[in-house]
């Protein structure tokens, strides 16, 4: 099993309760015009980036660390996850 770190872990929890909240609340997103899918699936992008950058993050810090990459890893992830929800919550 591939190891996980922290924004794997947060991309992965974000991806499941955004395409749960879709099935749930599917007939008031779906209002016609087609605006709630497009939502979704933005959200859903966040997930997908997010996975990406993790992976542009590991392979970054295997390549510089030969010690320690998964330290420098989780530490650089956690600062843009923290960095990511401070944005939002001041934005919204």
């Amino acid at each position: 099993m591939k190891k996980l770190s922290v924004l794997k872990i947060v991309s992965i929890l974000h991806l499941f309760l955004t395409t749960i909240w879709s099935i749930l609340y599917f007939n008031e997103m779906n209002d016609g015009k087609g605006w709630g899918i497009l939502f979704s699936v933005g959200l859903l992008a966040i997930g997908v980036i997010g996975l990406l950058v993790s992976w542009v993050v590991g392979f970054i810090c295997n390549r510089i660390s030969k010690e320690q990459p998964k330290r420098i890893q989780n530490t650089i992830e956690a600062a843009l996850v923290v960095g990511f929800i401070v944005f939002v919550a001041i934005t919204f």
